[in-house]
């Protein structure tokens, strides 16, 4: 069950602040509406497909890629006037780095999420990475910043510590814990805010997966009485960039997932939970 981006779900976390990651002033502002958005791991199977949707949408893009060569390479930049390819590694890189690459995004969406073996990497990646993308986006002032998470990541704090799919998501690096680390920093940070928790990601259609079903902060859990455990990374896309879109996505967690027998839920409804 449950999911971020090219990682296998999702993150708990119980502690404050990554070690030697310094805490910086927000600064957001009024100004022009967002027409930018910088999107970080963009060439995840989920970060290539908020790209194509904010296209889609009109915004321009800053994506972000550890390899920009790489990125090159597999034909990512096909649309040299609405996306740009940008450096980045929120494991690497300071906050100064990260903000820079950012530029003049008045947004962020991070589908960013550990893939490798070593259990070590998922409190680099979905805690500490996390933590300095926030930073370097307060730096940065920008309006509005988007987290990819997963179901689960609150389980124990609801009575869930025992629920199969968390042990079994959590048992390999801790990764729901570190991801909900990342969670309570994003919402403590004095950004205006927004996670989405997904189901099981699939690379199907939507038309196949089901339609969208939303659920407020910690009401669905991958169980069999659950409306539905698994979602498009399509539909997911979707949902990342309309929280862009929509003021009621402001400081909200949002829980999805899709179901074959769910009623088509119209665009502007989906966070009204």
């Amino acid at each position: 069950m449950a999911a971020e981006d090219d990682a296998s779900a999702a993150y708990l976390g119980a502690t404050g602040p990554a070690e030697g990651v310094a805490e910086l002033a927000a600064t957001p502002g009024p100004g022009s509406p967002i027409t930018k958005v910088f999107v970080v791991g963009a060439t995840g199977q989920t970060g290539r497909r908020v790209v194509q949707e904010l296209r889609a949408n009109g915004f321009q893009v800053r994506a972000g890629v550890r390899d920009v060569r790489k990125a090159q390479g597999l034909g990512f930049a096909l649309d040299p006037s609405g996306v740009e390819l940008v450096t980045c590694d929120v494991v690497k890189q300071t906050a100064e780095q990260l903000a820079a690459a950012i530029g003049d995004a008045q947004a962020v969406i991070c589908c960013t999420g550990y893939t490798g073996f070593n259990p070590a990497g998922f409190g680099q990646v979905d805690e500490k990475g996390t933590i300095n993308l926030v930073n370097a986006a307060k730096r940065t002032g920008v309006k509005r910043m988007v987290l990819l998470s997963s179901l689960l990541t609150n389980a124990p704090a609801v009575g869930q510590a025992d629920n199969p799919n968390y042990k079994f998501l959590n048992i390999f690096g801790g990764v729901l814990d570190h991801k909900l680390v990342g969670e309570k920093y994003l919402r403590a940070s004095g950004l205006t805010w927004t996670v989405v928790r997904p189901g099981g990601l699939s690379n199907e259609p939507a038309g196949t997966v089901g339609n969208l079903v939303v659920a407020p902060e910690d009401t669905l859990f991958g169980l069999e009485n659950d409306p539905g455990r698994a979602i498009s990374r399509d539909t997911v896309a979707q949902v990342l960039v309309a929280a862009l879109q929509q003021g009621a996505a402001a400081d909200k967690v949002l829980e999805i997932v899709a179901s074959p027998t769910a009623p088509e839920l119209p665009r502007d409804k989906w966070f009204a939970v």
